[in-house]
């Protein structure tokens, strides 16, 4: 598959931060991002949901600007401007049109520089993050949320990045300006921007926009989590539908395996013609949804799988996931099926790359846990080194780890539970089940 000649630069400024643009040609719109190395992972056990609450304070005005006046700006260059909070780290990123650029650098420098956190913000902010822990409820977060509280019980990278009821009500102006000038230094920063770029010109606006942005001693990181796996967690809801999640560990966002495991992955449950959609939902129609994933962290990862059913499929439904996973850790994968996996993915990641806000965020992600840039030509190479033993060899692996730890969320109770449990105990060694009702544990015998 060929590529564009790459036309992407990389500059270190005088404070620390780390600058990458890249060129792709025939656009005229840029996205722009900036990458701190701070997320849910660097609290600690009084600081939940901190990364959160200050990504959201970060709009809420400058010594110049005011939250209104934020919003109505970036509109102008007929673009958006967002952000998000994860474990490992906190992005604010504007897509605008080329001749904006300058603009949004100014926009969000400001924003990250001069943030006032006003108290009036944090009153209004702290709310808004209430309700939405008090009154949303997503089946697909919460079961993520608790799997990884599960997985992870010690660790931060096992919090939910909003954090607790308890925690946000604590939140003040000088904890949160703690946190900042603890993570946001300019040592721990990227910024990077693709689209129309000036190459020769970018790192340059940078400097100017992000000048009052200071080095600091960086702060210490997590060290990998302890892992508890084998465990049946679940949590009653009145709905029609039980949504699981199973989990092993898995390498890290930087390991040399990390190919192997997403290939695995793609076999096992990624789309339409994965083993288990086609076997689960086309060929028996067990459940509604059925997904794999690798989720790769700084310091660990995931090898999840999850989906949704009706409570009277949920047995025969988690026994065949297990009865797949041992199919694959005792017989290859064919070459067909190994080849069209492979290629798939190889080009899901081009055709994904037709996006501004997808190269920038590459960049930067790739900065920040490699500090070197990955080609799109060094990842299908890493993809299609990937052989049929290895992917044989991953389930191997997670065979050996046994059970893993296993959420529900939906119509469950007791008595179904007891099922579940005594079906997975004819596969290895189960610790004593959770029901959690209203945060309690109920005791299952």
């Amino acid at each position: 598959m060929s590529e564009h000649p790459i036309l992407i630069d990389k500059t270190t400024l005088r404070n620390g931060i780390r600058v990458l643009s890249e060129v792709i040609p025939g656009m005229r719109s840029i996205s722009v991002g900036v990458l701190i190395d701070a997320g849910s992972k660097d609290e600690a056990d009084d600081q939940r949901g901190y990364a959160h609450f200050l990504e959201h304070m970060i709009f809420q005005g400058t010594g110049s600007r005011d939250a209104r006046q934020i919003a109505e700006m970036m509109t102008i260059g007929g673009g958006a401007i967002g952000a998000f909070t994860t474990r490992d780290y906190t992005v604010y990123y504007a897509t605008v049109l080329d001749d904006y650029l300058t603009f949004a650098l100014e926009v969000l420098g400001d924003m990250l520089c001069n943030s006032i956190l006003p108290e009036e913000g944090i009153a209004r902010q702290r709310g808004v993050i209430l309700n939405e822990l008090a009154t949303a409820y997503n089946p697909i977060e919460t079961v993520n949320n608790l799997l990884k509280t599960s997985l992870w019980p010690t660790h931060p990278i096992g919090y939910p990045t909003i954090g607790t009821a308890e925690s946000i009500e604590k939140v003040t102006q000088a904890s949160l300006r703690r946190f900042m000038q603890t993570h946001y230094l300019s040592n721990q920063v990227v910024v990077a921007a693709a689209g129309r770029v000036e190459l020769e010109d970018f790192a340059a606006q940078v400097e100017d926009s992000f000048r009052l942005m200071k080095p600091g001693d960086l702060p210490s990181k997590p060290s990998t989590p302890d892992t508890l796996t084998g465990q049946l967690i679940a949590t009653p809801f009145d709905m029609q539908q039980v949504y699981f999640a199973l989990a092993w560990p898995a390498p890290s966002y930087t390991d040399d395996d990390r190919y192997k495991w997403h290939v695995f992955s793609s076999v096992i449950g990624s789309g339409p013609t994965s083993r288990l959609y086609t076997k689960l939902r086309e060929e028996r129609g067990l459940v509604y949804q059925i997904s794999s994933q690798y989720q790769a962290y700084g310091t660990a990862g995931a090898l999840v799988i999850e989906g949704a059913t009706m409570p009277q499929a949920l047995v025969p439904v988690l026994a065949n996931i297990l009865i797949e996973l041992v199919n694959l850790s005792e017989t290859l994968v064919n070459l067909d099926e190994h080849h069209r996996v492979v290629q798939s993915m190889v080009s899901q990641h081009y055709v994904s790359g037709d996006s501004t806000y997808t190269r920038m965020s590459r960049l930067a992600l790739q900065e920040n846990y490699f500090g070197r840039v990955v080609s799109s030509k060094d990842i299908s190479a890493g993809i299609q080194s990937v052989v049929p033993d290895e992917v044989q060899g991953v389930a191997q692996q997670i065979c050996e780890i046994g059970l893993p730890t296993t959420v529900l969320v939906g119509p469950v109770n007791a008595e179904l539970l007891h099922e579940i449990s005594s079906m997975l105990a004819d596969f290895g060694d189960l610790a004593t089940p959770q029901l959690l009702v209203n945060g309690a544990n109920v005791l299952v015998q």
